[in-house]
């Protein structure tokens, strides 16, 4: 079983197509609608993950905080990246709305950014452990 897509509500499909695709390499693989809508879909691909932006006319914006992990939801679209420090400073000349990198609790390098309409991304550097430090656990 893996992941198959994630689906995302934005304003503007056109323009959040466009930054999936510059920030992180995302191609366009379909577009769809249906006649009740009064909007659209834009289909992107990286990898085996397909995103799915769905842009309608009469959208309204998010209210969730989704830094408060105590608020149901979603929070963010984790993306692993080989370098987070290049990747930062890469988007931050671009004019990107990105943190700082820090490094996490399980010592991965990671920051977050936010797409055109505000929601989060976070890139991850994620660290190597050697499997046998590791041990499955075993349920009693």
């Amino acid at each position: 079983m893996k992941v198959h897509h994630i689906a995302l509500s934005v304003k503007d499909a056109e323009k959040s197509a466009g930054f999936y695709a510059s920030t992180f390499g995302f191609e366009e693989v379909n577009r769809f609608t249906k006649p009740e809508w009064d909007g659209g879909a834009i289909v992107l691909q990286l990898g085996d993950l397909q995103l799915e932006l769905f842009s309608f006319h009469d959208s309204t914006k998010q209210t969730d905080d989704s830094s408060n992990l105590k608020v149901r939801g979603l929070k963010h679209l984790g993306i692993q990246v080989e370098n987070v420090h290049k990747k930062y400073e890469e988007l931050k000349t671009k004019g990107v709305d990105i943190d700082t990198p820090i490094r996490g609790a399980t010592c991965a390098w990671f920051c977050f950014l936010r797409d055109p309409d505000g929601i989060t991304i976070e890139l991850i550097e994620p660290r190597s452990f050697p499997r046998a430090s590791h041990p499955r656990r075993r349920n009693p």
